[in-house]
Formats: C-alpha cells, sequence, structure tokens
C-alpha cells in the first residue's frame, strides 16, 4: 500500500512535511504530478493512480489549482469516494473551494471549514476511537492553536465521527463513503519533524503532527511502525537497600505498589555494594516483579559520567561493573545493565564508552550533554529513545508532577516507555507519586510495568513487509520481541547504528551465539523465525576495549567515602530541617570540585 501525494509544479511545503512523516512512520509515498486531463478529472486519475491498494492526499489547495474552479467536479469527487480504500484530507483554511471539496467528500454531513473563534481551547479526543487515537483516546489538554487549528462545521446526526474537537466541533473527523475512509484533520501545516523544541512542546504542535499520525497508523495499519508494547517503571535515584533510606520505607513502598499497581526500580549507586541489608535484599528477591536495579554511576562523584576521558570513563564503569558483580553474588540480585547518570550529568564519550562495554541504555532526565546545548527535535522525540549520542539509545523520564496524561498518551503512541524518577523525598507524601501512577493507568489499561531493563528491551517498533515478514526495529542492545500470533512469524531484526561493522564482535539468541546476523555501514541485521506465542531476546556484543584496573588514588577515595556520607546524613537526618539541609547541600559541593 502507498501514500500517493498529488501536486502541481512542486510539491507544497505542507505535503512535503507529511511525506517526511510517512516515511518516518515506514510508510512508502508516491509524489503524483497533476496536469490539465484532456478528458475527466475522474479519468485522468484513474490512468495515473496505480490499480493497487492506496491512500491518496487531498490537499484542497492542490486541487483548487488543478480543477481551477469555486467547487470541484461531481465526478471528481465521485472517482476518489470509490477508488482509493483511504483518503487523508488535510491542510484545511476557511476558504470556498476548501469547504465547497469537505462538503462534497462528506456528502454535506460536514458544511463548513472554520478558523477557531476562542482562545484557549482545549483538544477533546473522543473515548470510543481508541482504534485510531490509540493512548489518546478519552484526553483533554491543550491550549489549542489559532493560527493552524480548523474545524469542520457538521449536521446534527450526522454520520461523520467526531475523533478529536475544539469547542464542540469536530478538529478531526472520519467517514466512510462508498469504497473509502475518509480521514479530515483540520490542521492548516504539518510540524516538521527537524523542528528543534524544548519542554514544554507537545501541546504547541500537537494538531501539525499527532492528528495527521492518528490517521496514517489508521490507514496503514501493519504496513507501518507500531510500537511492540507498552511499558513502565517507577526509577528512584540514590537509596541505600535498607529498611529506611531517608523518607523512603521499603515496606511501605511494597505496599503502595501493590495497592497502585505499579513496579519501582532502584537507580543502585555501585559504590554502596557492600551496605545492602539480607532483610531488604531478600525483599527484593520475594518480589521481583516488584523491584529491580540498575546502575547509577560508580561513586556518585560530581558529574563522574559527564568526564571525556574514555579511559578514565572505561575505568569507572569496570569498576562499576565489578561492585555490581560482586553485589549481585552476595545477595542474589540481578542489576539491569542500565545507567542513570548521577545529577543528570554526561558527556557524549561516555555514551559511547557505555556501549563499547556493552550496557543496554541509558536512562536522563535531562536530554543533552553537559557543557553542550543540544536542543533535540520532534524527530527524536517521536521514537522509542534518543540516538544523537554515540549511536547509543537514551531513554527519557520525567517526574511525576511533569508527568501529564498527554505526555503518557505520546510516549506510549511512539513507542517511548514511561519512565518516572523521584527520590526518597517524594515518599514524604506520596500522593504526586500515586497519582502520576494512577494517570498512566487510566491511559494504557493494559500497560506492563517492569524493572526499566525490561522496559528498555521490549520499547521496540515494528511493521509487516509485503512479504509478510516482520521487521523490527530495536533501540536497546537487547531487544525482546515477542510473537503473540497463533502461526510463526519471520523476523528481520536491525539496529540502524552507522559505523557497527569494525566494533561487533558477536550477536547472542536468548545468550547463546547465533550466526544469522549480518553488519555493514548503516546498522546490524538479524533474521529469525519466531515460534507462535514465544518469545525471545537478541542481544549485540561489542568488542570491549582493553583497561588495566581501575586505580583512582587515595585522594579520590577518600572525596568519594566523604560525599556518600554526607548525602546520606543529608537524606537521612538533614532533609527533615531546612537549614540544616542548606549547610549540608554547601558541604557537598565543595567535595565536588
Amino acid at each position: 500500500m502507498k501514500l500517493i501525494v498529488p501536486y502541481i509544479g512542486n510539491l507544497r511545503a505542507e505535503d512535503v512535511r507529511l511525506i517526511r512523516l510517512a516515511e518516518f512512520l515506514g510508510i512508502t509515498c508516491e509524489p503524483l504530478a497533476l496536469e490539465k486531463p484532456a478528458g475527466s478529472y475522474a479519468g485522468y486519475l484513474a490512468a495515473a493512480i496505480p490499480n493497487q491498494p492506496s491512500c491518496l492526499v487531498v490537499n484542497p489547495s492542490v486541487m483548487k489549482g488543478w480543477v481551477g474552479e469555486d467547487s470541484p467536479p461531481a465526478e471528481l469527487v465521485s472517482f476518489l469516494s470509490n477508488h482509493c480504500p483511504g483518503l487523508l484530507v488535510h491542510a484545511t483554511r476557511p476558504e470556498s473551494f476548501h469547504t465547497n471539496l469537505v462538503a462534497a467528500l462528506s456528502g454535506g454531513h460536514l458544511r463548513a471549514v472554520q478558523g477557531i473563534q476562542q482562545s484557549g481551547l482545549s483538544y477533546d479526543v473522543a473515548p470510543d476511537c481508541r482504534e485510531v487515537c490509540e493512548a489518546f483516546a478519552g484526553l483533554s489538554f491543550g491550549p489549542a492553536n489559532p493560527a493552524n487549528d480548523r474545524v469542520f462545521i457538521g449536521n446534527d446526526g450526522s454520520p461523520a465521527r467526531t475523533l478529536i474537537s475544539l469547542g464542540g466541533y469536530a478538529h478531526m473527523a472520519a467517514l466512510k463513503r462508498e469504497k473509502s475512509e475518509i480521514l479530515f484533520v483540520g490542521s492548516e501545516d504539518v510540524a516538521d519533524l527537524d523542528q528543534e523544541v524544548a519542554d514544554p512542546w507537545l501541546t504547541e504542535y500537537f494538531s501539525r503532527l499527532l492528528p495527521h499520525a492518528m490517521a496514517l497508523r489508521h490507514i496503514f495499519g501493519e504496513e507501518c511502525w507500531r510500537p511492540g508494547g507498552q511499558h513502565a517503571s517507577v526509577i528512584v535515584d540514590d537509596p541505600l537497600l535498607r529498611l529506611n533510606y531517608g523518607f523512603l520505607n521499603f515496606e511501605s513502598l511494597l505496599q503502595l505498589m501493590k495497592q497502585h499497581n505499579f513496579q519501582t526500580t532502584i537507580a543502585f549507586i555501585p559504590y554502596n555494594f557492600r551496605r545492602s541489608s539480607s532483610h531488604i535484599t531478600k525483599m527484593f528477591r520475594g518480589n521481583a516483579g516488584r523491584f529491580a536495579l540498575c546502575f547509577h554511576g560508580n561513586d556518585h562523584t560530581g558529574a563522574e559520567f559527564a568526564a571525556t576521558d574514555p579511559v578514565l570513563l572505561s575505568a569507572m564503569l569496570q569498576a562499576a561493573e565489578h561492585r555490581i558483580s560482586m553485589h549481585s553474588a552476595a545477595t542474589g540480585l540481578a542489576c539491569d545493565r542500565v545507567m542513570v547518570f548521577p545529577q543528570g550529568k554526561f558527556s557524549v564519550e561516555a555514551m559511547a564508552v557505555l556501549k563499547a562495554r556493552n550496557f543496554d541504555a541509558a536512562v536522563n532526565t535531562v536530554t543533552h550533554p553537559m557543557h553542550q546545548d543540544v536542543r533535540l527535535t520532534i524527530g527524536d522525540l517521536s521514537q522509542p529513545a534518543v540516538l544523537r549520542y554515540a549511536g547509543f539509545p537514551l531513554f527519557l523520564r520525567k517526574d511525576s508532577l511533569h508527568t501529564p496524561s498527554a505526555g503518557i498518551a505520546f510516549n506510549l503512541f511512539f513507542g517511548r516507555p514511561v519512565l518516572i524518577v523521584e527520590h526518597h523525598n517524594v515518599f514524604q507524601n506520596p500522593q504526586c507519586l500515586i497519582d502520576a501512577v494512577a494517570r498512566i493507568n487510566a491511559v494504557a489499561p493494559e500497560i506492563r510495568w517492569s524493572g526499566v531493563g525490561t522496559a528498555v528491551s521490549n520499547s521496540i517498533l515494528r511493521r509487516r513487509d509485503s512479504d509478510g515478514t516482520y521487521r523490527i526495529r530495536a533501540y536497546s542492545r537487547t531487544a525482546r520481541v515477542a510473537n503473540n500470533s497463533a502461526s510463526g512469524e519471520r523476523l528481520l531484526i536491525e539496529w540502524n547504528q552507522s559505523g557497527e561493522s569494525q566494533s561487533v564482535e558477536n550477536l547472542l539468541r536468548n545468550g547463546t551465539p547465533y550466526d544469522s546476523f549480518g553488519v555493514d555501514h548503516t546498522g546490524i541485521r538479524v533474521s529469525a523465525n519466531l515460534d507462535p506465542g514465544s518469545a525471545e531476546s537478541f542481544s549485540v556484543v561489542y568488542r570491549k576495549p582493553d583497561v588495566a584496573a581501575a586505580r583512582f588514588g587515595v585522594r579520590h577515595t577518600v572525596r568519594a567515602f566523604v560525599r556518600r556520607r554526607l548525602s546520606e546524613i543529608r537524606d537521612n537526618y538533614v532533609s527533615r530541617n531546612a537549614s540544616l539541609l542548606g549547610a549540608a547541600r554547601t558541604l557537598q559541593q565543595r567535595f565536588q570540585r
């Protein structure tokens, strides 16, 4: 199936951006040059459009330039309603031809195109439209964008379904006519995926991105990239594995998780590998579905992973891995090979070293390396992980207060796991965390709460090729792929990372070396057959750099010791006293230098 995009002379800018979005979603696009027909308009299109399933983009400005009249010819409207399985009407404006075309295509059920008349309106997504709007179904958020947003004025009792409304009028609508399903998008423009954005950005660009993506995904189904599942995890930074740490009590946390249905990953500081309580580690082992661990730096000294020396970074990671190995041997607790950066500070060099040492991914709140003014693009954020730093996946997280329902739906739509970051102090009054968990469970009732390692390895995209092969796009170094169907599936798994040919040593299937893979300048490809009802993991193995055993010296050891103890005094005692907390932070900053 193809997306056919008509144009006259040159593609219009909004159609260029629509093609970019469609290709980003894995859809094949075919521009169609329109010329004045010798016969009928319908006959011209019948000869020009391949006799195969397709979706035709209807841009009223293009159609007006083609027919040169104030209304579309009836035979053209009849052809459009009967020939293509899907029509996507977009870039609508409150002009007479636009109104006449929308009215004709909808059989008079949508009789006008109007701008929105008031500011502060919310996007109201219908609750019964999950098959189109997915996780956004039932949500209300805003404000709308008066410069871009348009609405369709319908008739009472119209069969046109209002999917998204503004002020009670349809902003996105769907209608089945003859042999076509027509989706009307009341957005004058389409977002540029290369546009750099800074939070909060979603509501500003929502109408220029999501309705078009929803329409395309609905029309093309499995033929475009879709998330492999929905995953979430709460990540709590820093605590030792002892009964109490600051305001956090692990027994109380376990009860909260059972009561409100969520999971917690502890971002564990490897420095503390000898200090875990046997009571708490036993609790973790007995509740493996509720608790998990991941790496949180090494010593957790100031900006340790913002260093740019690869030798130093590799030595720190080697030390961290050794400590975690000893902790696992003593406690029986596994630790996900996912790095949460202390203080959110990292360097591009740190990302490269994490990749070389076969970590699966990094998770962070800050979106850019320290000392680099990098702003992510809409395209960067509209996929499971950010890949622009040394090709190593950076999964993003936010705290409870900055996890609104629309943001949750956005993450799930594009396959991003919903990761919440908190520290011990949230448990002084955990209601904001409980509210965030409730929002996640309401937006995605079938979401899977898991450790962060499981969440990132399951954060894949998948689409079906014309030959029936399922193409899997992996982001984490380890990808877990499931076949939930009743028949076997052919898979082609790909890690789209350039320059891998010299660094890949092996590939593992369920932990065993697997030969059916190839590496070139564009990335890594693996072919496999998956039995019905099965799930398997595939992991890339990179050649580790040779690094001497880490020796950081007495000064570093003393600084790490003092910093850790001051941090614990702050969290366990001083955090309850504002004046003492300020003094402790001053002392701590001195030991970061």
